[in-house]
């Protein structure tokens, strides 16, 4: 597919309601002939914003990991409320269960409000961890660009906000802003959180060059069971190249999938931007293993 039809699909995804999709990617397996079902009640896919999370669910909602699991796709997202959206992540929180046989993806919520989620034994999840750097570049970037704004109002007046700002200033504001939302919070309570049924696993491992090894983790936990060829074949169809239609590093500053790789936050970060992450963020960074 050439990149100039990936740029127009992808304009046309922008303008999809939320919840059009979401009931898409679920019932896109339905005419798929399970051969074996998982004895997991559900898998959960937590993370926090701009780690990856729709590129994630596209590979745990594809037809494969639902033929080997029988696990569906399901989008809390689309389904809540308006008075329960944009609460930040500590004002997530559910007092039922999720439905049974699903793979629950993505779920931006901290480590407490997880816990205090009802999980139907046995279960299995996943959070996804991500240098807070480049989160705050990413989001900085989605916010001012390249993130549909058509059915998310507040996304919008910050897009104005963010569009009266030189670069610098406006990643420093992105950074108040997402520890205002919690974001920060969030990456560092899950930062010893890993068990026997939580996978901690970061982004920069599922990009990287050992990427096949640290996918062969995430889909034993979540109990795929693919052979290797069909593993390899399932990422591959997700690969950066296969959805940008660029290699890793080309630059598109208006798609959703801008750059694919880490570490870019070295080329944004300026001395006035660093000192007020260090002061919202503390020692965050190198806390939960990303040093200077």
């Amino acid at each position: 597919m050439s990149a100039e039809r990936l740029l127009r699909n992808q304009r046309l995804r922008n303008i999809v309601p939320p919840r059009v999709k979401a009931a898409f990617a679920e019932n896109r397996v339905r005419l798929v002939r399970v051969s074996r079902r998982s004895e997991l009640r559900n898998v959960y896919h937590c993370c926090v914003h701009k780690t990856g999370s729709q590129w994630i669910r596209k590979v745990l909602a594809d037809p494969d990991v639902y033929r080997a699991t029988g696990l569906r796709t399901y989008a809390y997202a689309p389904r809540l409320p308006e008075e329960r959206k944009n609460l930040g992540y500590s004002g997530l929180r559910f007092d039922t269960p999720f439905p049974r046989h699903t793979i629950v993806s993505p779920m931006y919520i901290d480590l407490e409000g997880f816990e205090a989620l009802p999980k139907p034994e046995p279960w299995r999840a996943l959070f996804v961890m991500r240098d807070p750097r480049d989160v705050a570049v990413s989001w900085y970037f989605s916010s001012t660009r390249s993130h549909p704004t058509r059915t998310n109002q507040s996304l919008q007046r910050t897009r104005e906000q963010l569009r009266a700002l030189e670069e610098e200033q406006g990643l420093i504001f992105t950074i108040r802003r997402l520890q205002d939302y919690g974001l920060f919070h969030a990456l560092r309570s899950w930062n010893q959180a890993a068990s026997e049924d939580v996978l901690v696993v970061r982004y920069e491992d599922l990009i990287g060059d050992d990427a096949g090894e640290r996918w062969d983790r995430v889909l034993d936990h979540c109990d795929v069971r693919l052979t290797p060829s069909e593993r390899r074949s399932l990422l591959q169809r997700y690969s950066f190249e296969r959805l940008s239609g660029r290699a890793p590093g080309q630059e598109d500053p208006g798609s959703k999938l801008r750059k694919g790789v880490a570490g870019d936050w070295r080329n944004h970060f300026t001395p006035a931007v660093a000192e007020a992450f260090v002061e919202v963020t503390s020692d965050l960074a190198a806390e939960i293993g990303y040093p200077a």
